[in-house]
């Protein structure tokens, strides 16, 4: 059996293990990074690049005042520094912009994540991606893995130890407990092998987790659309629904669609997992010509979705909706339309139309973890060497968003700089 010594097991090759293992490597730890996708970069690379967060923690309370945001305060206070960080990487391709409710740099996240490779190989670490993690115990002086590793097991022994999977989304009864009723299955926005991995670890080893908190981050789907390439996470995104209105099975509104489409898509999983979505000419236009979203593309959502079979319509104005509406199932009638916030948003032009379902990015609940990125037993005590980032630090957010990436990068990089001091100072006394 091929056995590994190293300071520092990084588990995940997204950009929170990447930042993990790239800030572990620079407090001159030994680091080995493992992950059971064929490549590194995770969501990461299939995303956006904007690394952005609020501006300020009224913002973040603003925006999320979820009884389980617990951490996201972290990422606001380390948005500049991480910045900074990225960018001896990877120059970012855009100066700071306006997004949502805070601000944030486009960065080339493939290229950031490759410079993280190259400098951890030039410090003498690895990364073993298509590698399943079969077993982790704790040890004397650490933790030991059990992986399998090209046909064949590998042990690694490693004094501290980061879990940096990504979440929970890519299992199915977990995205589907985040739907009231879980009578539906939400559509995967994300990467397809963050499977609960990391929480499921924590736990075995005596870590505390939160999965009462049902939060996620992810955006409004046509029904009906099937993601087959990178871009369609962005190209079916209905980032637009903002300056729509949306109604549940009853007719009825539900959500203020102001708090943008990813606060629509929690309230659209909170009512059961499908809604009307309708918004106007005026809207359709712009929607193709300019971005909604700081850092994303202009293009016609609608367009691709009724292309790709998602379950889109259209009608000379919005009275012309009520039979499509009702064929899909919605009781609309034209006093819901005619409510005077409905009427000003719908106008009187065309308006467009969308069956939609929410599609999930990232899971908020996961590892219970303190101020300094360690998880903890159900005593509240941190269990030493044991470190989390990413997706699967649990509320970092609840009702609310402020940035994944940004995110992904303060845990990832305060986790794995923690974990390699761990290392160095008290490498057996666990």
């Amino acid at each position: 059996m091929n056995s590994q010594q190293v300071d520092v097991v990084v588990l995940g090759a997204g950009l929170a293990g990447m930042a993990a293992a790239a800030a572990a490597a620079e407090g001159a730890a030994k680091v080995l990074v493992i992950d059971r996708a064929p490549t590194t970069g995770g969501s990461a690379v299939i995303s956006g690049g904007y690394v952005w967060t609020a501006a300020d923690q009224e913002s973040l309370s603003k925006e999320d005042n979820g009884e389980f945001q617990h951490h996201g305060h972290v990422v606001v206070a380390g948005y500049q520094d991480v910045s900074r960080w990225l960018a001896g990487f990877a120059a970012p391709l855009t100066g700071e912009q306006p997004s949502l409710h805070g601000r944030g740099r486009k960065f080339d996240l493939p290229l950031v994540i490759a410079t993280m490779t190259r400098r951890l190989f030039a410090a003498g670490g690895r990364v073993w991606v298509s590698s399943d993690v079969q077993d982790v115990q704790r040890t004397r002086t650490g933790f030991e893995l059990s992986v399998r590793r090209d046909g064949s097991a590998a042990l690694v022994n490693a004094s501290a130890l980061v879990l940096a999977t990504g979440g929970r989304q890519a299992d199915t009864t977990a995205r589907r407990s985040l739907v009231a009723g879980e009578a539906l299955l939400p559509p995967l926005r994300g990467n397809a092998y963050s499977r609960g991995d990391g929480a499921a670890i924590a736990a075995a080893l005596g870590a505390q987790t939160n999965f009462a908190n049902k939060g996620f981050y992810g955006h409004l789907f046509a029904d009906g659309v099937e993601p087959i390439a990178p871009l369609d996470f962005i190209t079916f995104a209905l980032y637009h629904s903002e300056e729509g209105v949306l109604f549940d099975r009853a007719g009825r509104r539900f959500a203020d669609e102001t708090r943008g489409d990813h606060n629509n898509t929690m309230a659209v999983a909170e009512q059961g997992g499908r809604a009307l979505l309708l918004w106007s000419e005026d809207v359709q236009e712009r929607a193709g010509g300019r971005p909604f979203v700081g850092g994303s593309l202009p293009m016609d959502r609608w367009g691709f979705s009724r292309d790709r079979g998602g379950r889109v319509d259209s009608a000379a104005d919005a009275a012309a909706l009520l039979s499509i509406a009702h064929g899909w199932g919605y009781d609309l009638t034209a006093a819901a339309l005619d409510e005077p916030e409905a009427r000003d948003r719908l106008g009187t032009g065309r308006v467009f139309a969308a069956d939609v379902v929410p599609a999930v990015t990232m899971t908020f609940g996961g590892i219970v973890v303190d101020d300094e990125g360690r998880a903890v037993d159900g005593e509240e005590s941190p269990i030493a060497g044991l470190y989390v980032a990413g997706g699967d630090t649990s509320d970092v957010y609840h009702r609310g968003y402020a940035g994944g990436l940004c995110a992904a990068a303060v845990t990832g990089r305060r986790g794995g700089a923690a974990a390699a001091r761990f290392a160095a100072v008290v490498p057996a006394t666990v």
